[in-house]
């Protein structure tokens, strides 16, 4: 397995199970800061225990652990995870709920709620406390609800990809990003909204065993194989970790800084 906890002052790749249970024993939160990679391991009560210390969810949360057993175990499939994916997210107060389920799946199915062919916006905190509301329409939207992120109560929308072509992974949210906005003449942006609002869909899982790590922490690059988005608090030190870490799993990588028009240019082979 391979993760990243993206928490102030605790930023990490973990790379084994024991080690990701541990940090979350120690700090249940960070469980709401990781980005699971690569997943598919063997199904741990820990995570679970962690996520009800969190947010107290405890329907949600039985309901994501058994609907997982019976997947591994081949009762249920695809379209019964999509129903839990959605009666969690109608049901769920805090975002924390959404981010974790969609984890749980990645951790120990290997797949997240970007690979059905959903995704999770919300708005962007940094917006809504600068008093900039945004109504969120990107795709097929299929459920929209307030949830709490902290103190504050975002506008959040379940939204259908639809069938694309061009995709990317997504190594910098665990399948529930935040909207790109603007702020006086800032950008708050995502890489990942973007691309997903240029009808590029977002998934967890590389197709192709060659990436393009896209971070702007990165020099400007050649561009091969399928793009990637990693966190942008990725240091170059753990950049480099990554690396060497997917080299194991069997991926050879292109570490650039590319903009995302050249991202694009490269997603659609003009690059």
């Amino acid at each position: 397995m391979l993760a990243y906890i993206d928490y102030p002052g605790d930023r990490k790749i973990i790379t084994s199970l024991a080690e990701l249970i541990n940090e979350y024993k120690s700090f249940p939160g960070a469980l709401i800061s990781t980005i699971v990679m690569i997943g598919g391991v063997e199904i741990n009560e820990d995570y679970f225990k962690a996520w009800v210390s969190i947010t107290g969810s405890r329907r949600i949360i039985e309901d994501t652990y058994g609907e997982i057993w019976s997947y591994i175990k081949g009762v249920s499939g695809n379209n019964d995870i999509v129903s839990l994916i959605m009666r969690a997210y109608e049901e769920a107060g805090d975002l924390a709920d959404v981010i974790a389920l969609s984890n749980a799946l990645k951790l120990f199915l290997g797949f997240n709620i970007y690979d059905l062919g959903l995704a999770v916006i919300y708005e962007n905190p940094l917006s809504v406390l600068n008093g900039r509301r945004v109504e969120l329409r990107r795709g097929k939207t299929l459920l929209m609800k307030k949830h709490l992120m902290g103190d504050l109560k975002l506008n959040t929308a379940l939204i259908l990809q639809g069938e694309l072509n061009d995709k990317v992974v997504d190594w910098s949210n665990p399948g529930v990003l935040p909207a790109s906005n603007e702020i006086g003449d800032e950008s708050v942006s995502d890489p990942a909204y973007t691309l997903l609002s240029l009808n590029i869909g977002l998934t967890s899982k590389p197709s192709s065993s060659e990436l393009t790590l896209l971070n702007s922490q990165l020099p400007a690059g050649a561009c091969t194989g399928q793009v990637t988005i990693l966190p942008l608090t990725l240091s170059n030190s753990m950049v480099m970790k990554l690396i060497e870490e997917l080299k194991k799993q069997g991926f050879t990588t292109t570490a650039t800084g590319i903009s995302i028009i050249d991202a694009v240019k490269c997603i659609k082979h003009d690059l």
